[in-house]
């Protein structure tokens, strides 16, 4: 069979290869397309490119043919042996285009290979098989931002690839608004602020982020980062607060709230030496994406809010008791 080969016009440039050929395409998904430009069956003038190349006016886009079969997106390869490990979820909302999910702690948002840990692919997978069809990566099926695997709370994932989209676009432009729920130690002072210190990654442990002074580390690749806070109730040694992270970095609350003085109770990453051999009765960071604020593709702004896991309303009821 001929190879297929398009020339790419002014209305079609501007635009990553793997979006363009799925619209081209409608029939095939965006992951098939990906997976056939990482395996060199898609070329732009005779040459290899990624999925995320940008198309110019101009440039030739040619399709190997290969077997129609060939095509077909196989099972999650990491589903394989996995399935009394899919996590039990509950959906908060569902529509044609997303689902919203109150993730529980201990659950990856998208899947590794590097780790066996149960995810949200795995449920999506089980749940909505249509799902391997949508987004960017066959790793993060419909994800379209993620929370810590310690972190419990609402996440909104797309079924479809117009719904991905436009999701992602809110993400990514800022366009939708995060709550959070945190218990920190010592009482904070002052009681609400704004948190603007930016963030980069660290050079003892390149595993984490860390606070970056531009003025004193130049040379540090960094990026703005902004957390706004105010305190709901104060404990004798620890603080509620609510949490809206401005911007969305790595770890960005977590970093934010140690660089301030005041870290997030249980958190095992970002922490002061004296709290590191405290025996809590929790086993995981006291941190929960309470609620999400985000426009829907009928054009309906939505608030989503997830119940307090157990294990943190359990913590608080405690505290209480105890009056620490």
């Amino acid at each position: 069979m001929d190879n297929k080969k398009i020339k790419i016009t002014l209305t079609q440039s501007n635009q990553r290869i793997d979006k363009f050929l799925a619209s081209f395409y409608s029939e095939k998904s965006r992951a098939s397309w990906q997976k056939r430009i990482k395996n060199k069956e898609v070329l732009v003038n005779d040459k290899e490119i990624k999925p995320d190349y940008v198309l110019k006016e101009g440039d030739e886009v040619e399709i190997l043919e290969i077997p129609a079969a060939y095509d077909e997106i196989p099972p999650a390869p990491f589903l394989k042996g996995r399935d009394d490990k899919i996590p039990k979820i509950k959906i908060i909302y569902e529509d044609d285009d997303v689902i919203v999910i109150n993730k529980p702690a201990g659950v990856l948002s998208q899947n590794a290979e590097s780790s066996k840990s149960p995810s949200v692919s795995d449920f999506l997978v089980k749940y909505y098989p249509k799902i391997k069809e949508v987004g960017e990566d066959e790793q993060r099926y419909g994800t379209v931002h993620r929370l810590d695997k310690d972190t419990s709370g609402v996440m909104i994932v797309a079924k479809n690839n117009q719904a991905f989209e436009f999701l992602k676009d809110q993400f990514k432009n800022r366009k939708t608004q995060k709550v959070y729920l945190a218990l920190v130690y010592g009482k904070v002072n002052p009681p609400e602020g704004v948190i603007d210190l930016k963030i980069g990654r660290s050079k003892t442990n390149p595993n984490m982020q860390t606070v970056i002074d531009t003025k004193k580390k130049g040379n540090i690749k960094s990026r703005e980062a902004r957390t706004v806070y105010k305190t709901i109730k104060n404990f004798k040694d620890y603080s509620l607060l609510e949490v809206s992270p401005k911007t969305g970095r790595m770890h960005q609350i977590r970093v934010h709230l140690k660089a301030i003085g005041y870290p997030v109770v249980g958190d095992k990453k970002y922490f002061f030496k004296k709290y590191k051999n405290e025996n809590l009765e929790l086993n995981r960071q006291f941190l929960h994406a309470s609620e999400l604020k985000i426009k829907l593709l009928d054009g309906k702004d939505k608030i989503f809010k997830a119940e307090l896991a157990g294990d943190l309303k359990d913590f608080l009821d405690n505290l209480s008791l105890r009056g620490a």
